[in-house]
């Protein structure tokens, strides 16, 4: 249990850390292509940046069921988390003004490899954890299994319709969206490599194999009692 719950731990941190680098990516104006399109749907229905990301990953999941995608109690936390610790950050940097809104280019593009770094090391603590991968991720599986595309393409083609999507809404982009799209993908397997986690080899904790082990560490705490 002390496992599980470490990892459980792991997870939230890194759902925490994701959150904080799309903060940092808001006041550079450099969104990656799916927060894009979250800032769109803020400015447009007038709900915050992180709410916006908890509707798209909620109507996501919505769909990873309907497709039959093994989902876990990660790719759950990850749709009602990021978007939470999203708005938790922004209102503090708000409030204590850490961050200032940076319109100047030269600044933007150092500070966009900043936040990759840090999002990539986000994304290494709750990969690692292995209880569930993102709405996303999963639709993006699900929807390679019935494109005639590769994994790259389907995500490349996922993105794509997500920005555009996000620019007619009126998201916000800037030169690092672009460097983002590039270097996201190199610098999360750097950080993996690096931290010695292998992103092929996860085998990610479905429902039902959290829920059997609950129910027989339960029943092994009842046997003792």
């Amino acid at each position: 249990m002390k496992e599980r719950l470490f990892r459980l731990v792991k997870l939230i941190a890194g759902l925490a850390t994701i959150g904080f680098s799309i903060m940092v990516t808001k006041q550079i104006g450099s969104l990656n292509p799916w927060n894009v399109l979250n800032d769109g749907l803020s400015s447009t229905i007038g709900i915050t940046i992180g709410q916006a990301n908890t509707t798209v990953g909620i109507i996501i999941i919505i769909i990873d069921i309907l497709a039959k995608e093994k989902l876990g109690i990660g790719t759950v936390l990850n749709a009602l988390l990021i978007g939470r610790f999203t708005d938790i950050f922004v209102n503090l940097n708000a409030a204590l003004g850490l961050i200032p809104k940076i319109s100047e280019i030269w600044i933007q593009i150092p500070l966009c490899f900043v936040a990759i770094l840090i999002n990539s090391i986000g994304m290494y603590l709750y990969l690692s954890a292995q209880l569930g991968s993102g709405p996303r991720d999963s639709f993006m599986l699900a929807l390679t299994r019935r494109l005639p595309f590769s994994v790259g393409r389907t995500r490349m083609l996922m993105e794509a319709c997500a920005f555009t999507v996000g620019v007619i809404l009126g998201g916000e982009f800037g030169v690092g969206t672009f460097i983002a799209v590039i270097c996201g993908g190199p610098t999360m397997q750097r950080v993996c490599k690096l931290l010695g986690f292998d992103v092929k080899k996860t085998k990610n904790e479905s429902f039902a194999e959290t829920w059997a082990f609950l129910k027989g560490w339960f029943a092994e705490r009842k046997q003792k009692a």
